[in-house]
């Protein structure tokens, strides 16, 4: 029962054992090694990600300095203080419409 399949397999693997070799040396580089392929394409990603998030947090820091700076002037503290917390001085009164 063997003298059909072993030695065709055999055959086989000694026509081909260069492209064997050459298939097998491809599945690990694309998808068993550390470095492989698909690994490398999804750390890109990731990496284009993080760099989108460092943009974002570095128009943000630039927005809260500017902030900061307008801060340390009353007026703006004093205008902020009524806009958005409808807070008013002793001698006001405050009419909210909605």
């Amino acid at each position: 029962m063997d003298n059909g399949f072993l030695p065709k397999l055999k055959a086989f693997i000694g026509r081909h054992k260069y492209w064997i070799v050459f298939a097998l040396f491809l599945m690990v580089i694309l998808v068993a090694s550390d470095n492989s392929l698909v690994k490398r394409v999804v750390q890109k990603r990731e990496i284009r990600a993080l760099q989108e998030q460092l943009r974002e947090s570095a128009e943000q820091k630039r927005q809260n300095e500017l902030m900061l700076n307008d801060l340390n002037d009353s007026m703006v503290i004093d205008r902020i203080a009524r806009e958005r917390y409808n807070m008013h001085r002793e001698d006001e009164e405050i009419f909210l419409e909605r």
